[in-house]
């Protein structure tokens, strides 16, 4: 999909003062409305940034900068979260990151933590697809596993990953669950690392084909 500007019915000068008003996704309906800034200078404030970030935003687009304009259009969206026009281009916008870069990387059910190599940015659109079959080994006798807490995150067997600082996860890193597909927006900026998720894997066999997709 190539990017091209969204045509509006109402010009951001004619948006109503109530739009900027909001710091919040919408809120239910028995919940109170937010209230409007007291200063009118604020308001205008606020609409003379979103229609320079637009334009901002624009122009990175006709560039095919994919990343700034992200950037800018979420910024936007931060001061209006339902800023239509703001939503609308930053639909497309991910769409053109999700398909800027592809890689297939394997996955060995036996290894720990797999380098792929690919640095993320916090917020950019990333997909993962996977293909292969893996299984499962525990030799052990009739007092059976006993899995640890921390390990019921997740489900054993399937496919993690993490956003690490370095090659190795350190304890503050979240792993998050991929599956056979997902699409998700990269938690934080680092490196990209998979596993089979299992107590110990040096047992294990069978790989997965992971491709990836997104911008790195």
């Amino acid at each position: 999909m190539r990017y091209a500007p969204l045509i509006f019915l109402l010009g951001l000068a004619l948006l109503p003062a109530e739009a900027f008003a909001q710091r919040r996704p919408q809120q239910p309906e028995k919940e109170e409305p937010l209230a409007l800034p007291a200063d009118p200078r604020l308001v205008e404030l606020h609409r003379e940034f979103v229609t320079k970030a637009e334009k901002l935003g624009d122009e990175y687009a006709r560039k095919k900068d994919w990343e700034k304009a992200r950037i800018v259009f979420g910024e936007v969206l931060k001061l209006v979260p339902n800023y239509r026009p703001a939503v609308e281009k930053l639909k497309v916008i991910n769409g053109e990151l999700s398909n800027a870069n592809k890689k297939i990387v394997t996955v060995e059910a036996k290894d720990s933590w797999v380098d792929t190599g690919i640095d993320l940015t916090e917020g950019s659109p990333i997909a993962f697809r996977a293909e292969g079959e893996w299984m499962l080994v525990h030799i052990g006798d009739a007092n059976g596993l006993e899995i640890p807490r921390e390990m019921r995150d997740y489900k054993l067997g399937s496919l993690i990953g993490v956003i690490a600082q370095s090659t190795t996860p350190d304890k503050d890193t979240v792993p998050f669950t991929i599956g056979a597909q997902r699409q998700m927006n990269a938690p934080r900026s680092g490196r990209l690392l998979l596993k089979m998720h299992d107590i110990n894997n040096e047992d294990n066999r069978g790989q997965m084909r992971v491709e990836i997709s997104g911008n790195f």
